[in-house]
């Protein structure tokens, strides 16, 4: 019989492998954002509204095509104003994205809590990417359209975020890896670039056609592709 000071149940301590999935969600959904050190709320509000105002013109013109002086509008202020906030278009418009990639990461992260298994974490962050998208359809237009495909985004620090989202699907694999449900023999990058490409053109030809009408459920069904996929060369590089 157990004595008061004996717990029925043994307590598991995290494994390593938790360990480290834990401290990379922390780590992608508390990079530090440029707007944390404006210290005055009407400075962190003016910021906020160029934010919105810019996102607003680049899904609508382009980045090419879009002035300062067309954001300054939108957002209600001087074109001056805007400058002591931002040096340059390009500056702008690489630092919209941040503030949603960190909300995403966010979100994810919260909603990660109650899945267990690898398999469960890699299908619900493959599915969120899509609704995301569809919940936010300006900032994927500007994200997956313009920005992503643009060579310039290895000098900013949207860079670190995008690496950010391809981290997470990469660390997956590699836990997908080593409990067996994904093959071991192919290559882990290129693991993960299929499945980041899989639904980022799913995302893409929503996006330019409105097609799938249903991203969500678009989303939701090729993560569950893209995982009977994997499970089905394990099966077979192990018979």
């Amino acid at each position: 019989m157990a004595t008061l000071n004996e717990p029925t149940h043994p307590i598991q301590e995290p494994s390593l492998s938790d360990t480290q999935w834990t401290a990379l969600l922390e780590e992608i959904s508390h990079r530090p954002k440029r707007g944390t050190e404006r210290k005055q709320d009407r400075s962190r509000r003016t910021e906020q509204q160029i934010l919105t105002a810019a996102l607003r013109v680049f899904a609508r013109d382009g980045i090419s095509r879009s002035r300062i002086a067309d954001i300054a509008a939108e957002a209600g202020i001087s074109t001056s104003t805007l400058y002591e906030y931002y040096k340059s278009k390009e500056d702008l418009a690489y630092d919209v994205p941040l503030s949603h990639l960190a909300e995403f990461f966010e979100s994810y992260k919260a909603a990660a809590e109650s899945k267990s298994t690898t398999r469960e974490r890699l299908l619900l962050y493959l599915t969120m990417s899509a609704d995301y998208a569809r919940e936010h359809a300006e900032w994927a237009r500007l994200l997956y359209l313009e920005i992503w495909p643009s060579v310039f985004v290895s000098e900013t620090e949207l860079r670190h975020s995008i690496n950010d989202f391809t981290r997470v699907i990469l660390f997956l694999v590699h836990e997908g890896m080593e409990e067996g449900w994904i093959n071991k023999n192919k290559n882990p990058y290129e693991t993960a670039a299929l499945l980041v490409g899989s639904i980022n053109q799913t995302i893409i030809t929503w996006l330019l056609y409105r097609r799938p009408r249903n991203l969500t459920k678009a989303g939701a069904e090729m993560a569950e592709r893209l995982m009977a996929v994997l499970e089905i060369e394990a099966r077979q590089a192990g018979a």
